[in-house]
């Protein structure tokens, strides 16, 4: 599947979440379930490079710089292709139920073998797996499209 491929380049080098310690727990949660999935390569590159580096960060000041301008612009799309973006939810939406149960995809996502479910965080109702991958794959699909 070409988002589990394009995550898997954007997140090279990401060291697992149980190898974070400290005060840098949360820029790889920010890296790891928070960033758009169509964020720049360069983007997670450098973002990544600070974790690994233990660099002291403000982590608001890295959502101000990385993560608001991206929600924003993504805001507006989806607004302005809110049909299409239907349209592309309820086709993600079939595909993720016929391929993935809620069970299986949250074994994989916890595993770190799956990332459809990545922004999980955003979903302040805890959606369930299978929705955030669908919410997932359409906005991947229709900004990626654009």
């Amino acid at each position: 599947m070409q988002f589990e491929k394009e995550m898997r380049v954007k997140l090279k080098n990401l060291p697992d979440p149980t190898a974070v310690k400290g005060n840098l727990k949360p820029l790889q949660k920010l890296i790891s379930q928070t960033l758009l999935e169509t964020t720049s390569t360069q983007t997670f590159k450098t973002l990544i490079d600070m974790l690994l580096k233990g660099k002291a960060i403000s982590l608001s000041t890295l959502k101000k710089k990385y993560l608001t301008p991206e929600l924003k612009k993504e805001k507006e799309l989806l607004e302005k292709k809110k049909k299409e973006f239907e349209m592309l939810k309820k086709s993600a939406q079939a595909w993720v139920s016929s391929n993935f149960s809620e069970e299986k995809l949250k074994e994989l996502w916890e595993k770190h073998q799956s990332w459809l479910p990545r922004r999980d965080t955003l979903y302040k109702n805890k959606a369930s797996f299978q929705k955030i991958a669908a919410d997932t794959l359409a906005r991947f699909k229709l900004i990626n499209k654009i």
